[in-house]
């Protein structure tokens, strides 16, 4: 919702631009006091380190504020419940986890309980290309692998410390974008696109991206990953309560077989 309300002011690059300027200004306030890492950096992690950035800032970034413009937030929400399958199927394959039974089953339910929510909405009419779709596919695909290649920098360096050197080599990659129509956009950004921006760059990015770390160095990504079902049901409460749009029983019937998902993939048995 955020990103949505302030695309109209800035371009998808120049909001990226200036989203990350802000969380890394709070990374760097914030590295003196607490980035000590478990270990000492090793120069062989150096390009593991760099593609978690890749994939983590510009990569899913622009795509994703890209897919905005184009895409509505149905098909969104459709295309990224297929996030939590690209993580496990990856999980699997670059960190041996194991993806039983009831992680299977609880991706399939929640794919469904996405379906039941975004179909309804669904206005196929109203993609006119393909590009905007292919965006929304690209971020979550990002998504999945900086969340899974971050996982052994994680165990062996603190998520701290990785969210921080992420964070701010992703943000130096973004910084051939810069132009003079950043400028000229942020001097003429609006007070509630300052309030988009500060919330994006402090709480989706500063606290969200170390809250996430966190959670990865606690358990298995595959699991973890699951909770981007949550993402939709959060979407339709803001929706009824910060834009007054109407309850219905999709969002109902949806909502609790994502609640549902996200249990049994994340309570133990």
């Amino acid at each position: 919702m955020a990103i949505r309300s302030v695309v109209s002011e800035l371009s998808p690059v120049n909001l990226a631009l200036l989203r990350w300027l802000v969380a890394s200004a709070c990374f760097l306030a914030f590295a003196p006091l607490v980035c000590k890492p478990k270990a000492r950096f090793e120069r062989k992690d150096f390009p593991r380190l760099l593609t978690v950035a890749l994939f983590m800032v510009p990569v899913y970034h622009l795509s994703l504020n890209f897919a905005e413009t184009t895409v509505s937030s149905s098909l969104a929400g459709l295309l990224s419940s297929l996030g939590p399958v690209f993580v496990a199927v990856l999980s699997k394959f670059f960190l041996k986890e194991r993806i039983g039974g009831r992680l299977v089953f609880a991706l399939v339910v929640g794919i469904v309980g996405a379906a039941i929510i975004s179909l309804p909405n669904m206005d196929f009419g109203s993609v006119t290309s393909i590009l905007g779709p292919l965006e929304a596919l690209l971020a979550v695909l990002s998504y999945a692998f900086f969340s899974v290649l971050s996982k052994p920098l994680v165990d062996k360096y603190g998520a701290v410390p990785v969210t921080v050197w992420a964070g701010l080599a992703g943000t130096l990659m973004l910084m051939p974008f810069l132009s003079k129509s950043f400028l000229i956009e942020a001097a003429g950004l609006s007070l509630t696109g300052w309030l988009s921006i500060l919330y994006l760059s402090f709480l989706s990015t500063f606290a969200g991206y170390l809250l996430f770390y966190m959670l990865v160095s606690r358990g298995a990504v595959s699991k973890l990953s699951i909770q981007l079902y949550l993402i939709p049901v959060i979407g339709a409460v803001g929706g009824v309560v910060l834009l007054h749009e109407p309850v219905n029983i999709n969002i109902l019937v949806g909502g609790a077989i994502l609640l549902l998902s996200v249990a049994l993939a994340t309570t133990n048995k």
